[in-house]
């Protein structure tokens, strides 16, 4: 008997037969999808990552053509064509960049119009449209194609290499392998022909920086110059970069001593992010080996600020200690705290900046005063001293072949210096065993501030620049911290008569000959009490780089 269509209808919802495949079918729907978003969406970023690589290469090659704008124009076209990209879709606007940190980045550059100057001109902007193909979208009826764009602005940069200084004939090897070796964690054994080999080889920053991010992993062509300068990297890498560097390319100074230096020098230890050490803002937006030699043509990192910075950097908090005489009469014991490290050197343009660090010194002098008629005078003095932050500024870049090329602005923080562990306590300052009389116990206190100082402008010649060993310009604002401090003890009890007079002047003579021996402390790491040394180590007038 043929079944009623009612029952059919029951049957059918009540058969389940089949419905792994309607559920597979519904899996395959899905899986389409998302391998839509996932393939075509990556294969939009890499197609885009390609176009924008070109668009950059396509502004710094039209930048060199501003002398109009069908030049430009024809230069950025032939780039594309190079790198098999249509000629259509591509718009060249030229105007003016201003390198001024205190406008947004869209606000810094300017179109030109009919009252822009040519020599105003500056910049180019370039940008491009295309189209990269999809695989899985067409399936659900998006198309064959998807439109991306980019844009990138280039500009005549003026850039310079630049450093917060020191002078490392002064220095005393013994204090500067100690704190140093302190920072660093390790034993150094330098001499002062060995600082001053540091100090006087300046190596190409671009040729440094592209051996760098080869030991630290980093890939030419895809990974930037910002990735490098945020990436961590040892003592180890700099040395092996700069001796790839003092061996196979540029370099200035003494080659030989400057490598000998660096042989002595740590392959282990603590890493830190390169910006910590050094900067390099202008290539930061750069793949690595995208530069051409030419733009780093005179620019240039010194050795002995790489070292002292990194140790500076990978030493930041550590209490080193320290301790050396002051023949005949004195022994001096205590410790170095470095504070936060900012980067000491750097390839810059105007607005750009570099740092020393705070440095804070804890002292214990001990004074065998060799009065005659006393079985015992031995003074313990202790001093802390707090060094402020100094800050040298990329003020201007006026590239006058015959006079200034750049002027930097100084500017330093607060200090002050301690004859006691605070301002107002005591501290015994000597016990004295008299004849006949019974100990007498002498305390005294004092401080003598450190003024901070700037804005200071100093101008930077040609001749400045290739002067050996480099021209130091010297903020100095003539502060001798420890004699100061003697004019500024408070005694008691005053008993002694002629007795404590002769004390008080051994106190002075002692604290003199520290002066230069504290000043040569600080010059190890870059710092200098109540001023700042700087150099410029070389200036880039016409640099075309990669702008936000």
């Amino acid at each position: 008997m043929p079944l009623s269509s009612m029952e059919l209808l029951r049957r059918y919802r009540r058969d389940e037969r089949g419905v792994v495949s309607v559920m597979a079918v519904g899996a395959l729907v899905l899986s389409l999808a998302v391998a839509m978003i996932v393939i075509d969406a990556g294969a939009m970023l890499y197609a885009r990552r390609d176009l924008q690589a070109a668009t950059d290469a396509a502004a710094l090659g039209a930048v060199r053509q501003l002398q109009s704008a069908e030049a430009a124009q024809a230069a950025a076209a032939s780039i594309f064509d190079m790198n098999d990209y249509s000629t259509a879709g591509i718009t060249t606007v030229r105007g003016i960049y201003v390198a001024d940190p205190s406008l947004a980045p869209e606000d810094r550059f300017t179109e030109a119009d009919g009252t822009t100057e040519p020599p105003q001109i500056n910049a180019i902007r370039v940008l491009k449209s295309s189209q990269a193909p999809t695989y899985f979208a067409r399936v659900f009826g998006f198309g064959n194609l998807t439109e991306i764009s980019t844009v990138s602005t280039a500009a005549y940069m003026k850039t310079v290499s630049f450093s917060a200084g020191t002078r490392v004939a002064e220095l005393n090897e013994g204090l500067a392998n100690q704190v140093l070796g302190g920072l660093l964690g390790t034993t150094l054994n330098l001499s002062l022909i060995d600082y001053n080999g540091l100090a006087n080889a300046n190596i190409n920053a671009l040729s440094f920086l592209d051996a760098l991010a080869t030991e630290v992993g980093l890939e030419a062509g895809s990974d930037t110059y910002g990735d490098l300068l945020s990436a961590n990297v040892t003592l180890g890498d700099l040395v092996a970069a700069a001796v790839e560097v003092l061996n196979s390319d540029t370099y200035e100074g003494d080659r030989a001593n400057a490598l000998q230096a660096l042989a002595q020098l740590p392959a282990a230890g603590v890493s830190v992010p390169l910006d910590r050490i050094v900067d390099a803002a202008p290539f930061a937006g750069r793949t690595i080996g995208s530069i051409g030699s030419g733009l780093g043509d005179g620019l240039t990192f010194n050795l002995f600020d790489l070292v002292s910075g990194a140790a500076t950097a990978m030493g930041e908090g550590q209490a080193v200690g320290i301790a050396f005489t002051l023949p005949p009469l004195a022994s001096v014991t205590g410790n170095v705290v470095v504070g936060e490290p900012m980067a000491r050197m750097a390839v810059g343009k105007i607005g750009d900046s570099v740092h020393t660090s705070q440095v804070t010194i804890d002292l214990q002098i001990a004074i065998n005063t060799g009065i005659s008629g006393l079985l015992s005078s031995n003074i313990l003095i202790p001093i802390r001293i707090a060094a402020g932050q100094g800050q040298a500024t990329v003020a201007d870049i006026p590239c006058e072949p015959a006079g200034t090329r750049t002027v930097l602005t100084a500017t330093t923080q607060a200090g002050i210096a301690h004859y006691g562990a605070t301002p107002g306590s005591t501290f015994p300052l000597a016990t004295i065993d008299v004849p006949l009389l019974p100990d007498i116990q002498l305390s005294a206190r004092g401080s003598y501030p450190i003024a901070s100082g700037g804005p200071t402008d100093f101008s930077f010649t040609q001749s400045d620049i290739d002067s050996v060993p480099p021209q130091v310009k010297e903020m100095s604002s003539d502060v001798s911290v420890i004699s100061g401090l003697a004019n500024a003890l408070e005694v008691q009890p005053d008993i002694l008569n002629g007795v404590l007079d002769s004390l008080l002047t051994v106190v002075s003579e002692v604290l003199g000959a520290l002066d230069p021996v504290l000043n040569s402390l600080l010059r190890t790491l870059g710092v200098k009490l109540g001023g700042l040394d700087m150099i410029v180590h070389g200036v880039r007038c016409n640099a075309p780089v990669l702008v936000l």
